[in-house]
């Protein structure tokens, strides 16, 4: 309302005796001054809502006023000194410090402080309210020590300073309260023992110090806190025994009046959210605790106890929660504890026990939550425990059960919760289940479930979670899945699940779709663009085909798409820019092609992109280094080219850049020195030219790999890469790289392996380097351990590759084979000739004369002499006058052989 408005509300207003516009009116702004001239006003409550801005002191004309109330709102500043004159008031809830002249409120008889951003101490002068009974300033700022002046209020009936910053011990003068009935102290800095004095609130009903630092024992007696009810002790330094008068013996109550009522509940208990805070008892379960015969809830959950669950816990035939777990409990689950019938609750979950559930338990017709998860129990589910009709929320993830799903699973009508992840079923998922028609979280989840799914599941017309990963579950969806319009996640992956998904998609609630690794196959619906909630989609390893549909482009609040490792062909959809809130696009291992889209850069909140292993081309857009909270970019394995763009340097978070097995050219930027929380860099296998960057130095956080080989990479191994202390894998391979190894490099000592060869490097190998292979160093001009000494002469002599070496023994013995063979023609055919000429000569004197000219002349011996003298060509040399007559002899007796 405006100022005018607003004046003549308050003018015709001045009668009015109560003005509420509180419990979340809606209010916003702050409160004006005008409503102090409401004199007749006796209550106001204004109490959440968006109120801002500082009390009006004003509020301090309304003398008629009983009732004020102003918590839950932004105000700040003080609370104005004017309202102590207010002496009518008795119920005040507001913020601000607490000022002194509220002793003046003498008839105040309720001062509600919570949650109203107070600050400050407690002012001793409270003590002078005679007539408050309630006092809380819970949720505030509160410091310093609590003030023992609050035990002189002899009305008080509730004390709550609950969640503030006080500090020191817990004033025994709070034993005086003896109308005390709600006392909370939970979650400040109160250290000390526990007071003994406190034993003395005989009306006490309540009791929370949890959340401190308490120490010693816990000495409560229930025979002095005759009406206590709820004790909450968890998260505190308490040790040693509990106080056997806690729960005292059953037989000292024997000759009293009437039964001893103690606490019906008893929390020593410790939060998982604050574990290294426990409350450290006794390791056995303390015997007086079964003397407690009246309790209704027991928790003494997330401590120290040990050894087994005891059998007599039927003694306790009152209980209505058990509450026993984060414990170190062993043994088997008694079978008293069937004997507990008005159980309601029962935890155990995080402990070590063993064995089975036992057949006891379907006699607790009243239990509702049965937690037993993360324990070490085995054998078969009992089709006992389907006699649990009031059973809501049954979890036994991660133990050992087998055996198959009992068939009257159906038998839970008020099923809701089942969580039966990580155990040892197998068989099938029992049809019955479709009877438990109020089930909304169904999990069985890491199994051996086989078989296909029943097309019972369409009547749980109430089921929003779906997950059964991780087991070999085959056939196709049944049709009649797509009725469950209330489904909000689901999660069928890694199973043998075939056909076309499309009855997945029937609720257009659903958050979460993963049906990673199964054998799908077909094109992506077009209709998955009407799961306007999706923020999860996960398809990967599938046989998904056809092209990506663009109506993915209507999912605003998808942030995971994962389409990897399918068959999907043509180029990523425009549409997709649209899904602005994208963190992870994982599209590897597809048949995807075109160029890398520039609107990618406009997804600022990307993380993860991995487009590798596809056909992409073109150039990498330099719009990506917009994107600048990715933290992983693999564009592997495809066809792009150009230049790596400078703006890369933008991306300060990255933490794996991937661009192997491309055509990229030119230089590698020296703007990547600002990526300097990489630890995985990946450039090998391109056209890479330049030297190596020094500012690659800077890259500190190196850690899985450096790999630059196989480009065109010269100049010398700058020595800044000796500061890269966490590197191990570092591969300068099939470069242009010359001179020497820089020393530095040795002093990498998280290095692996080192990866050199190839290259054009020379200079003696640092010494540090020496217990690298030799395979590191081959194909270089190097010398030094550890390459061989023969291979490291003074004089540089170049080593001979693998393939040169392989080369000469190949000629090596080609040649001599050849020469060989040569040799052995030659002599055949001589002996041939001899042959021929003795057998055709019909004189024998005549064959012995002509033998004896040969012979004796020795011209047949410079025959053969001359015969073998080839020269650089291999042909026979040009005897001597006198040999090159018996040379032409034997080629005339040769020829002649041969044409005989």
């Amino acid at each position: 309302m405006n100022s005018s408005t607003r004046k003549e509300f308050f003018q015709t207003s001045l009668l009015i005796p109560s003005f509420a516009v509180g419990k979340d009116s809606g209010l916003y702004g702050s409160i004006h001054s005008e409503i102090g001239g409401l004199i007749s006003l006796q209550s106001l409550d204004l109490s959440s809502n968006s109120l801002i801005g500082q009390i009006p002191r004003e509020l301090g004309n309304l003398k008629n006023l009983k009732e004020l109330l102003l918590y839950f709102n932004a105000l700040s500043g003080v609370i104005p000194p004017e309202l102590g004159l207010l002496k009518e008031l008795k119920t005040k809830k507001l913020s601000g410090e607490i000022p002194l002249n509220i002793s003046n409120c003498s008839r105040l008889q309720i001062l509600g402080l919570a949650s109203c951003q107070l600050s400050g101490v407690i002012p001793w002068i409270l003590s002078k309210l005679k007539h408050l009974q309630i006092f809380t300033t819970s949720n505030n700022k509160v410091e310093r020590e609590i003030p023992s002046s609050l035990g002189d209020i002899k009305t008080l009936q509730t004390l709550n300073l609950a969640n503030n910053q006080f500090h020191g011990s817990i004033p025994s003068k709070l034993g005086n309260l003896s109308k005390l009935q709600y006392l909370n102290l939970l979650g400040n800095r109160l250290s000390g023992t526990f007071p003994l004095d406190l034993n003395q609130l005989s009306q006490l009903q309540v009791f929370d110090l949890s959340q401190n630092s308490l120490s010693g024992t816990i000495n409560l007696s229930t025979i002095q806190l005759k009406n206590l009810k709820y004790l909450v002790l968890s998260n505190n330094f308490l040790e040693g025994e509990i106080s056997k008068d806690l729960c005292p013996e059953a037989s000292s109550l024997q000759n009293k009046s009437r039964a001893h009522p103690a606490a019906t509940t008893v929390i020593i208990s410790c939060s998982k959210r604050r574990r290294f805070r426990a409350t450290r008892v006794v390791s056995c379960l303390p015997r007086s605790i079964m003397n407690c015969t009246c309790i209704q809830s027991l928790d003494l959950s997330s401590n120290n106890f040990s050894g087994v669950i005891p059998s007599n816990i039927d003694n306790l035939h009152n209980l209505i929660n058990l509450v026993l777990h984060n414990n170190s409990f062993t043994g088997v689950v008694p079978m008293q504890i069937g004997n507990l019938s008005n159980l309601q609750m029962l935890y155990l979950f995080h402990n070590n026990l063993v064995g089975r559930i036992p057949i006891e338990i379907g006699k607790l017709q009243r239990l509702n939550l049965l937690y037993i998860y993360e324990n070490q129990m085995s054998e078969a589910i009992p089709e006992a425990l389907m006699n649990c009709s009031s059973l809501e929320e049954l979890d036994l993830f991660g133990n050992h059960f087998s055996s198959h799903l009992p068939n009257v699973f159906g038998g839970l009508k008020n099923l809701v919760v089942l969580h039966l992840r990580q155990n040892d079923l197998s068989g099938p998922i029992p049809s019955s289940l479709g009877n438990c028609s109020k089930l909304q979280i169904m999990a069985l989840g890491d199994h051996k479930l086989s078989r296909t799914l029943p097309t019972s599941l369409h009547l749980l017309s109430d089921l929003t979670m779906l997950s059964l990963y991780n087991n070999p579950l085959q056939g196709s969806i049944p049709n009649k899945l797509f009725l469950l319009k209330n489904l909000i996640i689901i999660n069928i992956s890694h199973n043998k699940f075939t056909g076309n998904f499309f009855p997945t998609l029937g609720s257009s609630n659903i958050t979460l779709l993963d049906l990673t690794n199964n054998n799908f196959s077909g094109v992506i619906p077009s209709s998955i663009g009407e799961l306007r909630n999706l923020t999860r989609l996960r398809l990967a390893y599938n046989l998904l085909n056809g092209v990506i549909p663009h109506e993915i482009g209507k999912l605003k609040w998808l942030n995971f798409l994962e389409l990897s490792f399918n068959n999907p062909s043509g180029e990523v959809p425009h549409k997709l820019s649209n899904c602005k809130k994208l963190t992870h696009v994982l599209l590897n291992q597809n048949k995807l092609k075109g160029a890398i889209p520039s609107w990618l850069g406009n997804l600022t909140s990307l993380c993860e992109l991995d487009l590798s292993s596809n056909y992409f081309h073109g150039s990498i857009p330099k719009e990506l280094g917009q994107c600048s909270n990715l933290i992983k970019l693999s564009l592997n394995d495809n066809n792009l080219s150009g230049n790596i763009p400078k703006e890369i340097g933008k991306l300060t978070f990255l933490n794996i850049l991937s661009l192997e097995k491309n055509n990229f050219s030119g230089s590698l930027p020296s703007a990547i020195k600002h990526c300097n929380m990489l630890f995985d860099l990946r450039l090998s296998e391109n056209s890479l030219m330049g030297s190596i960057p020094s500012e690659l130095g800077q890259l500190t956080e190196l850690q899985v790999m450096l790999d630059l080989s196989n480009n065109f990479l010269s100049g010398k191994i700058p020595s800044s890469l000796g500061k890269l202390m966490k590197l191990e894998r570092l591969n300068l391979s099939s470069n242009h790289l010359q001179g020497e190894i820089p020393p530095p490099i040795g002093q990498l000592t998280s290095l692996l392996q080192l990866n050199l060869p190839r290259n054009l490097l020379q200079s003696p190998i640092p010494p540090r380097l020496s217990n690298y292979s030799a395979s590191s160093f081959l194909s270089n001009k190097l010398c030094g351990a550890p390459l061989p000494s023969y291979t490291g002469l003074a004089d540089h002599q170049k080593i001979l590759s693998n393939v040169v070496v392989a080369g000469i023994i190949v000629s090596i013995v080609f040649s001599s084979v050849i020469v060989c063979l040569i040799m052995l023609y030659i002599m055949l055919r001589l002996w041939c000739n001899w042959r021929i000429i003795s057998i055709s000569s019909s004189d024998k004197e005549d064959y012995k004369e002509r033998q004896s000219d040969m012979w004796d002349s020795g011209e047949m011996a410079r025959g053969i002499e001359n015969f073998w003298m080839f020269n650089s060509r291999g042909s026979v040399a040009s005897p001597e006058k006198e040999g090159a007559s018996s040379s032409t002899h034997i080629l005339q007796v040769k020829t002649k052989g041969s044409a005989e």
